[in-house]
């Protein structure tokens, strides 16, 4: 296994870890962990649309500005949704990693990825958005988890 695979992997920690500590917060608080998982999302989101800066410096075409508005806009609507419906935010952010992924594809910077990297990103992807309709689900249903 790559080391961007080892790293790809160990990203998805706090996603794994956060969910099921909500099942039984015992070091957090069931209200901190959905905050914190939010805030490391948004971050992850941020770090991700940020595939689209070199591909920037590398694209003269007309393409170029299209590419500058997905780059920015991906962080800037997972600011806003936080913030305007905050409720909602993490399914908002399930739909920001799958559009970030497919912008990935339309804008064929997915071209530019070895085919283990395109493997490595849909499954990271899969997981991650997943993993956000879930700790949703478990907030909507505090019967079920220890929230």
């Amino acid at each position: 296994m790559s080391r961007l695979s080892v790293l790809g992997y160990a990203g998805l920690i706090p996603f794994i870890a956060l969910p099921l500590l909500y099942l039984q917060p015992f070091y957090l608080s069931a209200a901190e962990i959905p905050e914190l998982y939010s805030l490391y999302s948004a971050l992850i989101l941020g770090f991700m649309a940020g595939v689209f800066w070199p591909v920037l410096h590398t694209n003269s075409s007309a393409k170029t500005g299209r590419l500058a508005i997905a780059a920015v806009s991906f962080p800037v609507l997972s600011f806003i949704a936080f913030f305007t419906a905050s409720e909602y935010f993490l399914p908002a952010q399930a739909c920001l990693f799958i559009l970030l992924r497919l912008a990935e594809y339309r804008l064929g910077i997915n071209r530019q990825y070895s085919i283990s990297y395109r493997a490595l990103r849909n499954q990271l992807t899969l997981i991650v958005s997943a993993s956000h309709l879930l700790l949703y689900w478990l907030i909507q249903n505090p019967a079920f988890a220890g929230g």
